[in-house]
């Protein structure tokens, strides 16, 4: 509460105020090997998935991401461990002395926090996820070695802008002059483009030097190293997340001195999962099939529903959903429309969540009829589709990081992993 409240605005995009301060703090360099992560979605699946690979070869590594879904902790791992209270707090102080009468908002206090405790650890590798584009972003004070945009769709348009080139335009504000790129998004605005053109950066993309397809149960990838050898990974088993964020964060390592081989590569894709992604999970006491999902705009529904299809789910499908006020709403719900039965709308206690009934009349007018609430929070939701499920149908817990955080926060030892995975 103390960090939130040290600045007048939660989001304040710009570098200089953070920049000033990791210069005071020292820490505006020095880290060996660093790799930026921007995009709509996808974001920290491509920075799990370097962050397995790296660790399954050896190598120590320090990962930043954000939101977090139960633990502030989560957005601070170092050798696949959460950062501990003490030590995070101890960031915190070191800060707050340094700061002086700069204010900084959250996002920053966090960033600047998980890059002091990666200079104490000294981690071979850095992988730092955006918070908000690219550009003005606190973790672009740092320059890094290998940038990565996982996808790139409207959100956020308050801040970024309203089409896909102007919000292209921030997130390749990450790219510096000589540095490769690696673009998974199939159809980057010209903006993008162009960006990597004029700074001379080496394109890996899915049009040319990177290419990924599903066969069945498996899948192949193909990339290019900074040489212009040609990487040919068969047979790979299907990973828990999206496949383009896995090949992206193969082509990245591929770009730096730890490249996985074909052996690491197999061992840690059937067990490469991330909370809260398309996360299968099974409720013993109502003997229920869940799945959680943290889409919350067009682009990432489009693709749960391109899941769901491939997933040819027997029974019907529920879905609990809250969602933020600032997202497109309708745009969501067509998105999903088609693969769902019924749906249940709820709200989550945070301020910038949509009410209920808002959200349930929004759906209403755009024609749905299999809705049912309004429901006074998730848990409510989560046991009246319980309630009116049958044993062979899924439930689909959506719409927001808050509305999958809240779920989980009641599943407690209730949930275990699906053994239909």
């Amino acid at each position: 509460m103390r960090l939130e409240s040290l600045h007048p605005s939660e989001i304040d995009l710009g570098l200089d105020r953070v920049s000033a301060v990791a210069g005071r703090l020292g820490l505006t360099s020095g880290f060996p090997c660093l790799i930026t992560v921007a995009g709509t979605n996808g974001k920290g699946s491509c920075v799990a998935a370097m962050e397995a690979l790296l660790l399954e070869q050896g190598h120590s590594v320090g990962a930043y991401t954000s939101p977090h879904l139960l633990r502030y902790n989560e957005r601070i791992r170092i050798d696949g461990h959460e950062a501990e209270d003490a030590a995070i707090c101890r960031a915190f102080g070191q800060i707050e002395r340094a700061r002086g009468e700069i204010s900084l908002t959250y996002f920053e206090f966090g960033t600047l926090a998980a890059l002091l405790l990666f200079r104490e650890a000294r981690p071979d590798v850095v992988v730092l996820e955006t918070g908000l584009g690219g550009r003005l972003d606190a973790v672009n004070i740092l320059d890094a070695d290998v940038a990565v945009i996982s996808s790139i769709g409207l959100d956020h348009q308050q801040w970024l802008g309203d089409d896909r080139e102007t919000i292209g335009r921030e997130k390749a504000g990450i790219f510096r002059r000589g540095h490769p790129v690696v673009c998974v998004e199939p159809d980057p605005p010209y903006s993008v483009i162009e960006a990597a053109r004029t700074l001379d950066c080496p394109w890996y993309g899915p049009e040319g030097k990177l290419q990924w397809q599903q066969h069945g149960v498996q899948w192949s990838w193909q990339g290019e190293d900074l040489g212009g050898q040609t990487l040919v990974l068969d047979g790979l088993p299907l990973p828990g997340l999206a496949l383009s964020n896995v090949a992206a964060a193969l082509q990245a390592l591929v770009l730096t001195p730890y490249r996985p081989n074909a052996a690491v590569v197999k061992r840690v894709l059937p067990e490469l999962q991330l909370a809260g992604r398309r996360q299968r999970l099974f409720d013993t006491r109502h003997r229920r099939h869940v799945l959680l999902d943290v889409a919350h705009n067009e682009q990432a529904a489009q693709a749960l529903a391109r899941a769901l299809q491939q997933l040819e789910w027997p029974g019907r499908i529920h879905v609990v959903l809250a969602m933020m006020a600032d997202k497109d709403h309708a745009a969501f719900y067509r998105a999903l429309e088609s693969g769902i039965d019924f749906w249940y709308i709820t709200r989550v206690e945070q301020p910038r969540c949509l009410p209920a009934e808002s959200l349930l009349g929004r759906l209403e007018a755009l024609g749905a009829t299999a809705v049912r609430g309004p429901y006074a929070d998730v848990p409510a939701a989560y046991d009246d589709a319980c309630r009116l499920s049958g044993a062979d149908d899924l439930i689909l817990v959506c719409g927001s990081f808050f509305t999958v955080s809240a779920m989980m926060q009641m599943a407690g030892t209730l949930f275990t992993p699906d053994p239909e995975r």
